[in-house]
């Protein structure tokens, strides 16, 4: 696979260029990792001590629960894989991830984070914010798309904001993600569903 970026250009990108020092101290804690297609990390201690950034390819997040497979996110090129789990679904529901493609990662040991940059300028912490802040829209939009909208709402949704999900992932990985059923998928697609 060709490699877009490495991994400190890729974060100069996403969070403005950093001093030399920070530089120096954001080696220490990132490594670059290349997963291939239907590889799965399923450590929760992996997942957990984590932050994800799929520089290339694509990766879904999913949880098991009564055995059954329910998808959480999608993440694709330049796509943030955040797994934060709470104390009260930890044990119950961990997450995993599998890789839709062959993908590049660039993935943050938060627990080597010891000794946090110090942001110099106002535009880094901007952007770090940025981050943070776009992750709490997906997750509102998220819980939106669930509570509000219908089902032919929900998939147009995904298909606007996904285009390369309908050839990365199966149709009950994207019905599980949408929280309808495959047979409501197909009836949307045939135009035999309800408008």
């Amino acid at each position: 696979m060709e490699l877009k970026y490495n991994n400190i250009d890729y974060l100069n990108e996403s969070i403005s260029v950093l001093p030399q020092e920070d530089k120096e101290k954001l080696k220490s804690i990132l490594s670059e990792n290349f997963y291939k297609k239907g590889e799965i990390i399923s450590s929760v201690k992996e997942i957990e001590e984590h932050i994800y950034i799929i520089s290339q390819g694509g990766a879904r997040v999913f949880y098991l629960k009564d055995g059954k497979e329910i998808t959480f996110s999608f993440a694709f090129d330049q796509d943030l894989i955040l797994c934060l789990n709470s104390q009260i679904n930890k044990p119950e529901l961990p997450k995993i991830i599998e890789f839709l493609e062959d993908s590049h990662v660039i993935t943050i040991n938060i627990n080597l984070f010891s000794q946090p940059l110090k942001i110099r300028d106002i535009t880094t912490a901007q952007r770090i914010n940025r981050i943070l802040l776009d992750y709490s829209y997906f997750l509102e939009e998220r819980i939106i798309n669930l509570q509000c909208r219908s089902a032919r709402e929900r998939y147009e949704w995904v298909v606007t904001h996904y285009p390369r999900l309908l050839q990365r992932a199966t149709l009950g990985q994207i019905a599980s993600f949408l929280g309808i059923t495959q047979e409501t998928i197909s009836r949307i697609r045939s135009e035999k569903y309800p408008l």
